[in-house]
């Protein structure tokens, strides 16, 4: 049972998407739609085709078979730096900031580089002022002339976070961004990602850590062995007689 997707015209729109690794079949026929300001979380065990599939839905990968859509428009062959202006932003489970640029610098450079194309017609803040209520949004701002490679590993995920949204997207890919954190960081973290909501953004996220991802979810999905083989209410998911299979096994 999937649900907000039947209501309203998808963001983005995943078709029998397909991709293969020489003769290994990565995704097999994969379906997946987000809505606007659905947060919906994308799991399965290791190997199961996860980080292929946001990595075909960003650009890195070039599919194989089906279709990808943005916002009504196939996207499918548009390569990764189109897909950003269009509206599609990701963080990496390993940051990856300019090292020797401050916090503030490395917002700027998004922001030139896409947020100030796409931002709202009535938003009379200049650049620099965007990227100091940025940088305030995710808490760095004690932080911000500080060198990027001067931060812990939470205030990179922040930093990380902040480049993201400094794009201005419609929807936020976010790969493994709890991992490593401690408790309190999770929660710091996972906090920031489902605020992304209120500001009308859609946000795919890849997480291993469970607790984390039923109270984030709005619908989740499933993916073994490179298939889907579940999406749905969160609860019903996880009760799936499938899912419980492809983790703990007969």
């Amino acid at each position: 049972m999937e649900n907000t997707t039947q209501t309203q015209m998808p963001l983005v729109k995943v078709s029998a998407v397909t991709k293969k690794f020489g003769g290994f079949t990565a995704l097999s026929n994969v379906d997946l739609v987000i809505a606007p300001g659905e947060r919906v979380g994308l799991i399965g065990p290791n190997g199961s085709g996860k980080s292929t599939l946001v990595n075909c839905i960003s650009g890195m990968l070039k599919i194989d078979g089906g279709t990808i859509e943005f916002a009504g428009e196939n996207i499918s062959s548009l390569p990764p730096h189109a897909r950003v202006h269009a509206g599609i932003a990701r963080s990496f489970q390993i940051p990856r900031p300019f090292k020797t640029m401050s916090v503030f610098e490395n917002i700027m450079v998004v922001l030139n580089f896409s947020g100030n194309d796409r931002k709202h017609a009535d938003d009379t803040r200049t650049t620099e002022e965007r990227a100091l209520d940025i940088v305030q949004g995710v808490g760095l701002f004690g932080k911000k002339d500080h060198v990027s490679a001067s931060l812990t590993q939470v205030e990179l995920r922040k930093l990380e976070l902040a480049r993201a949204m400094a794009a201005n997207p419609k929807v936020l890919i976010a790969d493994e961004a709890l991992a490593g954190l401690s408790g309190a960081e999770v929660d710091e973290i996972l906090d920031l990602i489902m605020g992304m909501k209120e500001k009308g953004v859609s946000v795919l996220m890849i997480e291993h850590i469970m607790s984390a991802v039923m109270r984030f979810s709005e619908r989740l999905v499933v993916l073994v062995a490179g298939n889907k083989i579940a999406d749905g209410l969160p609860q019903d998911v996880i009760n799936n007689p499938e899912v419980i299979k492809a983790y703990l096994g007969e």
